[in-house]
């Protein structure tokens, strides 16, 4: 009881902070709720609080770190290209901030974790990779185009 009594408290004080939008609002408060079950070790929680792509990494987070953790902090939120960015300071990382995506998914708020890390992720390739082509057969199209390339040059 207290904690859904906190868990209101929490959300209408987001509401005030959002400038009343309610969408804001449940946005930030979605991320709160998936912060919270993390902490509480919630699997099934979690996986109800995310988008059907993320909730498949749930299996493979580490939770007795998760526990140790001291909460993120939410400091605003704002309505992106149909999804909603909810910006957060993480007292874990010296007050680090970043942000999570929190999009609708069949008419409920839910976090996109694979969104999120894409925002934050960088691309990295290994020093050692290289360009290789392998040889395939011509389909009927690449004879197409062949021959359109060649009709297109000008007379020699």
């Amino acid at each position: 009881m207290r904690s859904r009594l906190l868990a209101t408290f929490a959300f209408a004080v987001l509401a005030g902070a959002c400038g009343g939008d309610p969408d804001l609002a449940a946005a930030a408060d979605t991320l709160a709720q998936f912060q919270a079950a993390l902490l509480r070790g919630d699997e099934a929680a979690c996986r109800t609080l995310l988008t059907r792509e993320s909730a498949a990494a749930v299996a493979e987070l580490p939770w007795q770190q998760l526990r140790t953790r001291q909460p993120l902090v939410v400091l605003g939120t704002e309505r992106g290209a149909g999804e909603f960015l909810v910006q957060v300071a993480d007292p874990n990382e010296g007050g680090r901030r970043s942000e999570f995506v929190v999009v609708r998914e069949h008419g409920r708020f839910c976090v996109d974790l694979v969104a999120t890390a894409g925002r934050h992720g960088e691309v990295v390739e290994a020093s050692g990779t290289t360009e290789q082509f392998e040889p395939r057969e011509l389909t009927p199209a690449d004879h197409d185009r062949i021959r359109q390339y060649e009709l297109a040059q000008p007379p020699r």
